[in-house]
């Protein structure tokens, strides 16, 4: 047997020891690393579901507009072939009392004129606010019809700013940018 030289039996157990630290140390890092991606992960996963839940809150906003615009858009001079209810559907009362005086007028203008109307958005778009707000903008083709049967196309456009209330888009702002508003 061959003697040990001096030192060795002390060498062993110092470099499994260190061995030993150094593991942990990876270990650590590795622990340290997953947390931070695991908090990647989770902010990640909160901006998918943010954008998606944007992306719905356009499409169902853009959907409503386009519903309101038409009924605002479309009326007749004929009794019960018209209705301008819709003012009783803009969900800030200080806008819904800003229009009231303005559909009275418009009312008596179209069965004055003997007007008829029929509109359509064309074209639309939507800045999301946040999940509960969208602002869109409409464009409008309103067909005319004269007393005459003459028709005409006019086109306009209108801004809206839906709010999301108790389930349901509703308008809470709107503006004629082609007409005079109140």
């Amino acid at each position: 047997m061959r003697p040990e030289e001096p030192g060795t039996a002390r060498t062993l157990p110092v470099l499994l020891a260190a061995a030993l630290v150094a593991c942990l140390a990876v270990a650590g890092w590795l622990v340290v690393r997953h947390d931070d991606q695991s908090e990647q992960l989770a902010d990640v996963r909160e901006q998918v579901r943010r954008l998606d839940a944007e992306k719905q809150a356009s499409r169902a906003a853009l959907k409503a507009a386009g519903a309101f615009v038409a009924k605002v858009t479309t009326y007749s001079y004929k009794p019960g072939q018209h209705d301008f209810a819709w003012v009783e559907e803009l969900h800030d009362p200080e806008v819904r009392e800003r229009y009231e005086p303005v559909v009275k007028d418009l009312q008596r203008a179209i069965r004055q004129n003997r007007t008829t109307a029929e509109g359509r958005v064309v074209d639309s778009a939507a800045r999301v606010v946040d999940e509960s707000q969208v602002e869109v903008l409409a464009f409008v083709d309103q067909a005319l019809t004269d007393p005459g049967g003459e028709v005409s196309v006019e086109q306009s456009s209108i801004t809206l700013t839906m709010q999301l209330v108790a389930g349901e888009w509703r308008v809470d702002e709107i503006r004629f940018l082609n007409a005079l508003n109140p």
